[in-house]
């Protein structure tokens, strides 16, 4: 796996590699200078886990939840991601 360079990143990576949860983490720039971080295999607790450590090293951070249909699986389930400004 690629090397964390962003704060968002390296709490990722702290986070997973003490939880021994998430396998694979997006880190996204979004258009407006924000990261979009998702994290395959966490469990909401450990965003808000991610979300404090993040707010203790002085960004700004915003837990967004929304419901999205996976038609190939047939089902609805709740997709949890971080929305952080560095």
């Amino acid at each position: 796996m690629a090397v964390a360079t962003t704060k968002t990143g390296k709490v990722a990576r702290i986070i997973a590699d003490c939880t021994g949860r998430g396998w694979l983490i997006f880190n996204d720039k979004l258009a407006d200078g924000t990261r979009s971080l998702k994290v395959w295999g966490w469990r909401k607790e450990d965003y808000e886990q991610a979300k404090g450590f993040l707010e203790g090293l002085g960004c700004k951070v915003k837990l967004v939840e929304f419901t999205k249909h996976f038609a190939q699986a047939n089902k609805t389930k709740t997709v949890t991601r971080l929305h952080v400004q560095e």
